[in-house]
Parts: structure tokens; C-alpha cells; sequence
């Protein structure tokens, strides 16, 4: 009797080479990188905004008061007015070297005229 040996040939595996699998891992890729970073932002929120305030620390304020002593220069004092004539004993008041209000200048006595009004 005559044996015939037939051997199945050994399974090959099939190569996809229309790059779908690359595709697929790519936008895997690329979504777990978006994830990582929302999550990242989400902790930064957390731990500089809401959760700081708990944690229980002290925000120190510094306010410097306003200066309590208030400098005010007060307007000078108007100067008292020239005395009118010699108005003491001894002068009747009908001569003519002396007129009212003093000196040779109109009523306001000095010698120099009264100031222009602004």
C-alpha cells in the first residue's frame, strides 16, 4: 500500500497594508493626548481657583491709612488799614496839609495808589 503524506502549509498571517491599523492608532494617539490635556487644565482650575480657597490659607491685605494730618495754609491775614489823619488832640481838622485819610495821595492814605482790582 502506498501512503500519501499531504502537510497543510503552515498559516500565514495576512498583512494589511491599506494602513488602516495606522490610521486607527493614530486617532487613538491624538485622543488620548486631547484627554491628558482637558484633564490637566480641569486640575490647574481646581487647584488655583476653588480648591486654594480651602485649603485654608491667609490672604494678607495690606491698606495704608490715609495721612491724618491735613496741612492748610490759611489765607494771609489783610493788613490793617493806614491810620486816617492825625486824629488826636491838637488838630481841629480845617487845615489843609492834612486831609482825611492822611498823606498827599487820595482817601487810603500812603503813597502808592490803591491795587487794581483783578
Amino acid at each position: 500500500m502506498s501512503q500519501i503524506n499531504v502537510n497543510t502549509p503552515e498559516p500565514v498571517d495576512a498583512v494589511d497594508t491599506s494602513g488602516d491599523r495606522s490610521a486607527a492608532a493614530a486617532i487613538n494617539m491624538i485622543t488620548v493626548l486631547i484627554v491628558l490635556a482637558v484633564l490637566a487644565v480641569i486640575a490647574w482650575y481646581l487647584f488655583t481657583g476653588p480648591l486654594r480657597s480651602m485649603s485654608g490659607g491667609t490672604t494678607n491685605i495690606n491698606v495704608n491709612p490715609a495721612p491724618t494730618a491735613v496741612n492748610i495754609n490759611p489765607p494771609a491775614q489783610p493788613q490793617a488799614p493806614a491810620p486816617a489823619g492825625n486824629t488826636g488832640t491838637g488838630n481841629t481838622g480845617t487845615g489843609t496839609t492834612n486831609p482825611p485819610g492822611g498823606g498827599t495821595n487820595p482817601p487810603g492814605g500812603g503813597t502808592n495808589p490803591p491795587p487794581a482790582n483783578p
